[in-house]
């Protein structure tokens, strides 16, 4: 049973119930339903400007003047520039019109410029909207072609915008695809244009896209000339389509989806193990939606992660309760699972692949919640996870590294509480992590780093993918609104079927290679990833990368001592000499962020490594180990400033935190005797 039609779920009472629930939160509170303190920049993630404000304030610091530097000084389509001066007075300006036709609605941009000394409250079509002192306010509306009109006000002043939209002509686009695809329609303007039914999502480069399953729907478009585009993920084609409808035409765009390669003919299976079907937002989503969103990405696996957001409310729990060791569906080569997202803010989040029960503890250190204190350690709910059935995994596991991340641990990690994997180099060191997102929606370059100094240590973890996409959200932040399956782990299942079961075990065993979206092999002597070789002093190995569908990137053959060759070339050929100490080998792919395959992210691509043991040893570098032990040490200083603890019991359960880090020191200080 599969998504051949969006009806064919039939979900137990309790999901049901909870998605009627969903939907009433959403109705009462708008976006952000289900959360009391949504952060700030959540409520900019409808913004059409939302990537280069960010960029703005990643340089600026100033969230306001980085909101007008993505306006700029002339205003884009499909935007309205209210402004209030000093003195209180409004004014607006619009960009180009949009185009509209009677019955459907466009997405129009309110942003709010205010240059008062005081904190502000502007009515925006009878919402209001809080803007700063001399900051910025958003108001995004769908706008219908029969009623374009938008009215602003504040204070006494009242004005009306009338020529954000022009109405014009409707003519239909009728969109087939025999395989699910996903479907991009753009009019002259970049407005976007859906179907009924689906939920409207924008990518990290604000381009908008739906998703269709197998078969034919019809879209009511402007009789405008328009762009369209048909993709089906990583492994396929994508197409583009030049259109110039004339009024009341219908025009049938046929999309045959063509590979580019085809790992699952090798027996690799591709997976997204991080992405959240419901998370506040936008759009209140049925499991159907995601099972039509997976069909179209031609995603074989997927893991709907449970988990709350800032509050008590830990999103789809319910679908974890009632399939825990069981699939959301399997067949037509797609499986879905529920499973669970572990959040603490200061230690990292940790996710579970292949659950057969619920674990007991669901997240810590989030104040207003039945657990609020930086307590126990995340190694307990590593540990909770394994028991469950769960393959362990860290998630975006680094944020934004410095330059000298490599060899100062101090650079890795941001000072603050910032979702990272900061308790990860504890854990991995305790056997109590099997995996680590190398493709995620934070810095693939921090991960890497990371990575190859805990493999260097002697530690064995599988390279998995995570995109941590939130489906119920519309745009951003950064790749939350990007589809599933823009990062994917693909597992060599060894010539059994695809199964929850299968795949674990090869998550488990370090059969992955992860990419957002060039394929990328590796074989050691006629081995792949994850398998252990036994050779002694002065024997060579053989060793091939091969990267298909992506052009002029780097292939790097990585080890414990960093690069051990690289070429510009699809193919990498190389010998390596043993010497006495053990070593692993892994290839890696490394590319420019214009490639259409690759959705808001360089390319990137990783194979887990081929261990190779000298003689029955590891590989261990004493520097790596040095480099891990900063790690403990920085944890153990941000925890105690920034850590949030039940005061009468601070001592204990900073104790607890400590008995980790000195249990995983005695492990790193072994490396290399």
């Amino acid at each position: 049973m599969c998504c051949e039609d969006d009806g064919a779920l039939h979900l137990p009472a309790p999901v049901i119930e909870m998605v009627a629930r969903y939907r009433r939160l959403r109705a009462e509170q708008g976006f952000g339903w289900g959360e009391t303190a949504l952060p700030d920049f959540f409520r900019w993630a409808r913004f059409s400007c939302l990537g280069p404000a960010f960029d703005e304030f990643a340089a600026s610091g100033d969230w306001a003047q980085a909101v007008r530097a993505a306006v700029g000084d002339e205003v884009p389509a499909g935007l309205v520039l209210a402004r209030i001066d000093a003195d209180g007075a409004l004014s607006a300006r619009t960009g180009p019109p949009r185009p509209a036709i009677a019955g459907n609605t466009v997405q129009i941009d309110v942003v709010l410029d205010s240059a008062c000394a005081h904190d502000a409250v502007v009515t925006v079509a009878g919402e209001p909207v809080p803007v700063p002192a001399g900051g910025a306010g958003l108001c995004t509306l769908d706008l219908d072609g029969d009623n374009p009109r938008i009215d602003i006000a504040y204070g006494g002043e009242h004005l009306t915008v009338d020529d954000a939209v022009a109405v014009a002509a409707a003519a239909t686009l009728r969109l087939t695809s025999p395989d699910g695809a996903r479907w991009s329609i753009l009019d002259p303007t970049g407005g976007a244009w859906f179907p009924p039914g689906v939920p409207h999502k924008w990518d990290a480069a604000d381009r908008p896209f739906f998703h269709t399953a197998p078969g034919m729907v019809e879209v009511a478009v402007p009789a405008l000339a328009l762009t369209v585009i048909a993709a089906r993920g990583m492994e396929f084609e994508r197409q583009e389509f030049a259109l110039d409808p004339a009024p009341g035409e219908m025009i049938t765009v046929d999309y045959r989806a063509v590979r580019r390669f085809d790992p699952a003919a090798e027996g690799w299976y591709g997976g997204d193990l991080h992405v959240h079907l419901n998370y506040s937002g936008d759009h209140v989503l049925h499991p159907a939606d995601a099972a039509r969103m997976q069909r179209g990405e031609g995603l074989h696996l997927m893991q709907l992660a449970a988990g709350n957001l800032g509050g008590s409310l830990v999103y789809d729990l319910e679908l974890l309760e009632a399939t825990a060791g069981g699939d959301l569906w399997n067949g037509d080569g797609m499986l879905a699972r529920a499973g669970l997202e572990f959040r603490n803010d200061l230690l990292g989040h940790v996710h579970g692949w292949g659950l057969t029960t619920v674990p007991e503890m669901l997240h810590t250190g989030h104040e207003g919640t039945a657990h609020p204190w930086d307590w126990p350690p995340n190694a307990v709910a590593c540990r909770q996870l394994q028991a469950a059935g769960g393959v362990t995994t860290y998630a975006h596991p680094v944020f934004a590294p410095g330059p000298d991340a490599d060899t100062d641990p101090a650079e890795l990690f941001r000072p603050s509480r910032m979702v990272e994997a900061r308790e990860l180099v504890a854990d991995a060191a305790l056997g109590v992590v099997d995996a680590v997102e190398l493709v995620s929606c934070f810095d693939d370059r921090g991960a890497l780093v990371l990575y190859h100094h805990l493999l260097s240590c002697g530690l064995r973890l599988a390279a998995v993918a995570g995109t941590d996409t939130f489906l119920s959200f519309a745009h951003g932040p950064a790749p939350a609104s990007n589809p599933p399956g823009w990062g994917r782990v693909y597992a060599q299942l060894g010539g059994v079927s695809l199964s929850a079961e299968a795949f674990a075990a090869a998550l488990r065993a370090g059969r992955t290679t992860v990419t957002n979206g060039p394929w990328l092999t590796l074989d050691v002597d006629g081995h792949g990833p994850g398998a252990v070789l036994e050779r002694g002093p002065g024997d060579r190995l053989r060793v091939r990368a091969r990267a298909y569908g992506s052009d002029g990137s780097r292939l790097v053959l990585y080890g414990p001592d960093g690069e051990v060759a690289a070429t510009d070339a699809a193919t990498l050929v190389h010998e390596v000499s043993l010497g006495a100490a053990g070593t692993w080998l892994a290839a890696a792919l490394h590319g420019g962020d214009d490639d259409p395959y690759t959705v808001g992210a360089p390319v990137f691509a990783h194979t887990s490594p081929v261990y190779v043991d000298v003689d029955g040893r590891r590989a261990a570098r004493p520097d790596s180990a040095r480099w891990c032990l900063g790690l403990l040490d920085d944890l153990e200083e941000l925890a105690q400033a920034h850590g949030r603890y039940d005061l009468p019991q601070r001592e204990r359960q900073l104790g607890d935190l400590h008995a980790v880090l000195d249990r995983a020191r005695e492990v790193y200080r072994a490396v290399g005797r």
